[in-house]
């Protein structure tokens, strides 16, 4: 859990906190704003450019849940955070499942004898499972 303090100046920074009492015990001004789940992440991102210093902060953000997707209560924040991470690679899903992307990915990298989408296909694989988890929980 995090909260963003000055998030809408150049000057923002992260501040994390191990669970909801912790952040719930935190003074916060308007210009402070907390992230609690994958959702208060994507949120601000959607209503952030691209080229804003938050952007920086917001990434690091989004590593600690697809580090951690066990953390993603739902598939919509689960996708939304894999196609905000393919974005930063400069591709989309093309109307793929992320399985599909994650294959398609691979034989590129075997094809061009790269590792230039190791990371996003190991994301992108574990989102499969996460989303799977998900899936199950429903049933």
């Amino acid at each position: 859990m995090f909260i963003l303090r000055n998030y809408q100046s150049d000057t923002a920074s992260l501040q994390s906190f191990e669970n909801q009492t912790e952040i719930d015990n935190q003074p916060q001004s308007d210009d402070d704003y907390r992230i609690t789940q994958a959702g208060d992440l994507l949120e601000l991102y959607v209503k952030t450019d691209n080229n804003a210093p938050l952007m920086v902060v917001l990434k690091q953000v989004r590593e600690f849940y697809l580090d951690d997707l066990d953390l993603v209560n739902s598939a919509a924040e689960v996708t939304g955070l894999l196609v905000w991470l393919m974005d930063d690679y400069g591709l989309d899903g093309r109307g793929e499942s992320l399985e599909q992307t994650a294959d398609r990915l691979s034989d590129l990298d075997i094809e061009d004898d790269t590792d230039k989408y190791t990371d996003l296909i190991f994301h992108l694989k574990d989102a499969v499972e996460r989303l799977y988890d998900l899936e199950m929980d429903e049933w």
